[in-house]
């Protein structure tokens, strides 16, 4: 079975160096094992210089999604290039959308979208909660109204539904078991039971339903594919089996203290 490192909101524009040096000896100790990392690695401004760093103390394949925060201090279409350039001349580290179908083994194949919080659950004109997506992404932060931003966010959401259910298919046709990375939790049984996370004036900032959609149908329809989903954004740590044959695992995360885990799929 494929073993993978994987690491979720890392937050390195939080971390400290001895933080971030301690990530990477953790990463030189068990190199060769190819790393995942769904999202939230640092902000736009260094997050190329970031990815570098990790895949030099992997010594291995860095495959990896986008989280909101990657975008902070830059815009959606400014990172997407910068990471596609990153690809072109490291070939080592790939964002998983454009480097589509990556099989893991002769019946595990990887994929992978970004994901976005895209208000399908709960009320998200009502909430009082807002994330600094709202100021610091330039194609929301430009946008004069909540209802605007909420429409470029569902427009993100549904582009990458789009991507994944092409990738899905794709992936079916080479793999019994399929490894969804993502950044966003795709349904709200991915977030805490109970809690302050629990609460529903949380859930249109937490979960993507647009790729929770698309991720249920395709299970339903494909009942010899076991799908299982690494998620991030929460922070808090889950995993639940969704269908009999869809698993979703978010990872756990704090801010200052980035950590990486190995899993066998």
């Amino acid at each position: 079975m494929p073993q993978l490192r994987w690491a979720s909101d890392l937050h390195l524009d939080h971390a400290s160096p001895a933080a971030v040096e301690r990530l990477h000896a953790d990463l030189r100790q068990s190199a060769t094992i190819p790393l995942l990392v769904t999202g939230d690695i640092s902000t736009a401004p260094r997050l190329s210089a970031d990815l570098i760093a990790l895949a030099d103390a992997a010594a291995a394949p860095l495959w990896f999604v986008l989280g909101n925060h990657d975008h902070y201090h830059g815009s959606v279409g400014g990172v997407r290039d910068a990471v596609i350039a990153l690809a072109t001349a490291r070939p080592n580290i790939q964002w998983l959308p454009p480097a589509g179908v990556v099989p893991l083994d002769a019946t595990t194949a990887l994929i992978g979208v970004d994901g976005w919080a895209d208000g399908r659950h709960g009320d998200p004109l009502t909430t009082p909660l807002v994330l600094n997506d709202d100021k610091l992404i330039a194609e929301i932060a430009t946008q004069p109204d909540r209802l605007t931003k909420l429409a470029v966010k569902r427009a993100l959401a549904d582009a990458d539904a789009g991507r994944l259910r092409i990738l899905l298919e794709r992936a079916a046709a080479m793999a019994t078991t399929i490894l969804v990375a993502t950044h966003v939790p795709p349904l709200v049984e991915a977030l805490p039971a109970s809690g302050r996370l629990s609460r529903v004036e949380w859930h249109p900032l937490l979960v993507s339903g647009a790729t929770g959609s698309v991720l249920r149908h395709f299970a339903s329809h494909h009942p010899r594919h076991q799908v299982h989903v690494l998620a991030g954004h929460s922070h808090a740590a889950r995993d639940v089996q969704l269908l009999p044959n869809l698993r979703c695992r978010v990872a756990a995360a704090r801010y200052g203290a980035p950590h990486v885990q190995q899993i066998t799929i």
